[in-house]
């Protein structure tokens, strides 16, 4: 029962740790269905696909084996602050694996909010 319990625990620690920043941006983004952020594992590559205005089904090649994540990973940091008019400084926020859960957090609230104009354009 104890396993269970935490097998749950760590499925929602994983799908919300980059969940939030990924749901924050695709609002702020004005992308249509910002709960994709929440899926596990993809939810915040399509979501940062589909800030740039690319498919969300580029998030897979986070699945290559070797060179896919980091190609992507590497792609996201310069593509998503240059899409939203924002210093290339954020890309070395966004670059390095691990703090950069931290960066994508940072940079989704600090992104400026849609006004209602926006939303419904």
């Amino acid at each position: 029962m104890a396993s269970g319990v935490t097998i749950v625990i760590v499925v929602a620690i994983a799908a919300c740790v980059p969940g939030v920043p990924a749901y924050v941006i695709a609002r702020r983004s004005g992308l249509r269905n910002p709960w994709v952020g929440f899926i596990p594992l993809l939810g915040l590559w399509i979501v940062l696909c589909e800030a740039t205005g690319q498919s969300g089904w580029l998030a897979l090649f986070v699945f290559l084996p070797y060179l896919g994540a980091l190609v992507l990973s590497i792609w996201a940091a310069f593509q998503v602050p240059a899409r939203h008019g924002r210093s290339r400084w954020w890309a070395l926020a966004l670059l390095v694996p691990g703090p950069n859960l931290v960066g994508y957090w940072a940079y989704a609230f600090t992104l400026p909010r849609l006004t209602v104009q926006e939303a419904i354009f």
